[in-house]
């Protein structure tokens, strides 16, 4: 069956299933008949194109670090600490030293925010964000974006100052910032 909390996984015979959240979950299928079982599986379920999946995962709070966006920021600017993503215990990586001492000691000036933006505009990973308040230099940028069905563009950004809910750009305008991740 299906693992009972979100981000936990179960084991079927041959099948690891990971749930994401209520309506996601990710299967994993290994041996000779793997594409027959993914075929029975996935038998009766709704198909979800990718831009839907996109949507999804930005609406939960989840990055997805591009070429664009890399060494751009800390594991804890993109919010990766709060939603499991990042280990204080284990491990041996590239920064671990500065995700730690952010962790540990110091206060972030940047976080990850869910912002909402009117219209059908075309934002790329890395797009700078700026805001009439702090003026000429970038307030943030863009981690991912994707439409809504209704024509309206959610993306997730890392941003400097949540006070600033009405940033601007040369081609991008924001409605408004949530402040919910």
């Amino acid at each position: 069956g299906l693992p009972a909390a979100d981000l936990k996984t179960a084991v079927a015979h041959t099948m690891q299933i990971l749930r994401l959240d209520e309506n996601r979950c990710i299967v994993t299928v290994a041996g000779e008949n793997s594409r027959e079982s993914l075929e029975g599986l996935s038998s009766g379920l709704p198909s979800l194109a990718l831009s839907s999946w996109q949507l999804a995962d930005i609406c939960a709070g989840i990055p997805y670090i591009t070429a664009a966006t890399q060494d751009q920021f800390v594991p804890q600017m993109a919010n990766l600490d709060l939603i499991g993503g990042v280990s204080f215990n284990k491990g041996c990586y590239p920064g671990q030293e500065i995700v730690a001492r952010t962790h540990y000691l110091g206060r972030l000036k940047q976080r990850m925010y869910l912002l909402e933006f009117a219209g059908a505009v075309d934002l790329q990973p890395g797009a700078p964000l700026y805001s009439a308040v702090i003026g000429e230099q970038a307030t943030g940028i863009i981690v991912n974006a994707a439409p809504t069905p209704d024509g309206r563009q959610i993306a997730l950004g890392v941003m400097q100052d949540r006070k600033s809910t009405r940033l601007n750009s040369s081609h991008i305008t924001i409605s408004y910032a949530v402040f919910c991740l």
